[in-house]
């Protein structure tokens, strides 16, 4: 049995505590005697079996010559900062070894080492915990593996680090919405008992509910909310009352119910309003339930599917949505929850491209059937926490925090649009180039222009990542170092870029702005990557009737038999949660050298 937290209701703040973020999987050791690998749960029970990916990491990275026993979290991440449990838990059930195999591959579960009871044969439960980690980080370290969760490394054995930060801390565990914070205190030593030196904090989602029936066989009482005036279960809880509570509702549920002879449960109409907390959930099925709050002076009526959806954001305090039943696209039936469903989602994936940019929005206040308009100032009832920055007699809002982007979702900006440049340098960030077909019936255009890019910028020797605009066009980034070029600099390139295109395939590409002269060719958008011009931003929604996302692509993927019309909401999160996003592994500064180089050449000999 593992050394075991305690719960705390707040965070020891004194000196020499630090802080993990809490992920909701299994507790597990990873022992490794030079020749075996075990993986197992904290009640003894061998996963080896179950979780294949894991072992065959430990034979990859570690040698013959290498023993230990790892304490971790055995999980399936979501994020860098949640894990799904519900998908580790279908996983753990699962027993054939070909479908083993193939969830190894789809979504391949990872272990995340925080503590270390052996090294080399040598017991290190008498070590303090500072020591201890240290082990842990430095055995990563030196076999290569991930310093920090990471959810489509190939690597399934990684590092759980602690920050000294608590603020730090918490605002990522609510941005990635993740089970909770664990404190350790530095100097404690590693016993296999519930221990005060080790405190979890749980950060629960919580909804308001009503209560429909009471089961006397188990003393577990039903929830449900309306749906379309109709009531809907959605789950059941027993835990978290006070005996006087429990009892008080016991009796008004039998005395004011009415006794179902064929389920054998008290029923009665929406009536007692409760408030309820719990880790994650799935549709009827909710993990840790707890009763919160009995909420006897509201009405049932506000408890509907609509603020159930809220609920499941998490909201960071002072952000408020209203009307989540509004319809936004009528065509998918997509509603507002719906939408700020996706920007939760998407919200630690967007937030670093958003960072530092002035934010221009289109917004479609009655949805997409209404025109929309273009919003560059920040309006002066937006609340403190969204900050703004002045420019160009605009009053922008910078969006680097997940209360002004939820903000921003839920005054309906259905299209974010940045510059190609920070606020704060005169710089630039990235050259970008937005290949414009003449519809949407020549996307496959869009695409094979994209290619022909792709094939000069590898002979430029310079990295290049790939996006759907989200309407009918590509476009492709090529990221800068920061504060390294001017205008003057990415113009040179661009333009040259253009030229070569038109001149290589000139059967494809245009340079002509006017669209009745183009001649139902590749519109190749020079004059776009400039000074005060914007692009649609990465996962930004588009203002058309199909919903559709601009979504970062893989390059290997990018063929003539891609569908635009994939690229969903509902597929982005998809796609995101099984490969990641394509844009993390930006870092302009592996550019300079070829660009460098580029412009040296160009200015020389202009093309």
């Amino acid at each position: 049995m593992p050394v075991r937290p305690s719960r705390t209701a707040s965070l020891p703040k004194e000196k020499d505590w630090v802080y993990e973020l809490k992920y909701d999987g299994y507790r597990a050791s990873l022992h490794w005697d030079g020749c075996n690998a075990y993986v197992t749960s904290k009640n003894g029970h061998n996963l080896n079996k179950q979780f294949p990916e894991i072992l065959e990491s430990v034979f990859s990275h570690f040698s013959s010559e290498d023993s230990f026993q790892l304490d971790g979290e055995l999980v399936i991440l979501e994020n860098t900062g949640k894990a799904d449990f519900y998908s580790l838990q279908s996983r753990h059930q699962l027993r054939s070894e070909r479908k083993i195999a193939s969830f190894a591959s789809a979504r391949p579960a990872a272990f995340l080492a925080f503590d270390c009871l052996s090294f080399h044969n040598q017991s290190l439960t008498d070590k303090t915990f500072e020591e201890r980690k240290k082990v842990v980080k430095n055995l990563i370290k030196c076999r290569n593996l991930p310093l920090s969760p990471e959810p489509q490394a190939a690597e399934r054995i990684q590092f759980l680090p602690y920050k000294e930060n608590l603020n730090i801390l918490l605002k990522e565990n609510q941005l990635f919405r993740s089970e909770g914070i664990v404190a350790k205190y530095l100097h404690s030593l590693y016993k296999k008992e519930r221990t005060q030196d080790w405190l979890k904090y749980k950060t629960p989602f919580t909804a308001k509910c009503f209560i429909t029936t009471y089961d006397p066989a188990n003393d577990y009482f039903e929830l449900g909310v309306f749906e379309k005036n109709e009531v809907i279960t959605i789950g059941k809880c027993a835990h978290g009352l006070s005996d006087q509570e429990k009892t008080a509702l016991i009796k008004t549920m039998k005395n004011n119910g009415k006794w179902d002879v064929s389920t054998k449960v008290y029923r009665l109409e929406p009536s007692i309003v409760v408030e309820v907390s719990y880790t994650s959930r799935k549709d009827y099925e909710w993990r840790e339930p707890r009763f919160h709050t009995l909420l006897l002076q509201h009405t049932p009526n506000l408890c509907t599917i609509e603020k159930l959806h809220i609920a499941d954001l998490r909201l960071p305090k002072g952000v408020e949505i209203t009307n989540p039943e509004k319809l936004l696209w009528p065509n998918q039936m997509v509603h507002k929850y719906n939408y700020l469903q996706y920007v939760r989602f998407i919200a630690p994936f967007i937030l670093p491209l958003l960072k530092d940019r002035a934010l221009t929005v289109i917004r479609y206040p009655h949805g997409i059937t209404e025109e929309g308009f273009f919003q560059k100032d920040c309006p002066n009832y937006a609340p403190d926490f969204v900050d703004t920055k002045a420019f160009d007699d605009n009053d922008f809002i910078v969006c680097n925090k997940l209360e002004t982007l939820l903000w921003v979702g839920n005054q309906l900006a259905l299209e974010w649009h940045i510059p190609f440049q920070r606020h704060h340098t005169e710089h630039v960030d990235e050259i970008v180039f937005d290949l414009d077909p003449p519809d949407t019936s020549h996307f496959p255009m869009a695409i094979e222009g994209a290619l022909h890019i792709k094939e000069l910028l590898t002979e430029f020797k310079l990295e290049a990542f790939v996006k759907f605009s989200g309407n009918k066009g590509i476009q492709i980034y090529v990221p800068l170092p920061e504060n390294t070029y001017s205008w003057e600099d990415t113009g040179l390139i661009t333009k040259a870029v253009g030229r070569i295109m038109t001149d290589r395939h000139s059967d494809l590409f245009t340079l002509e702005r006017r669209r009745n002269k183009r001649k139902n060719k590749l519109y190749l958008d020079i004059p776009q990557h400039a000074e005060g011009k914007t692009i649609i931003a990465p996962y930004s929604l588009r203002g058309k009737k199909d919903a559709l996302v601009a979504c970062p692509l893989f390059w290997e993927e990018l063929s003539s038999s891609i569908k635009r019309t994939l690229f969903t909401m509902e597929h982005v999160i998809e796609r995101v949660i099984q490969y990641g996003c394509p844009f993390q592994a930006m870092n302009g500064s592996r550019n300079k050298d070829a660009v460098d180089q580029l412009l040296d050449t160009l200015k020389k000999s202009p093309i």
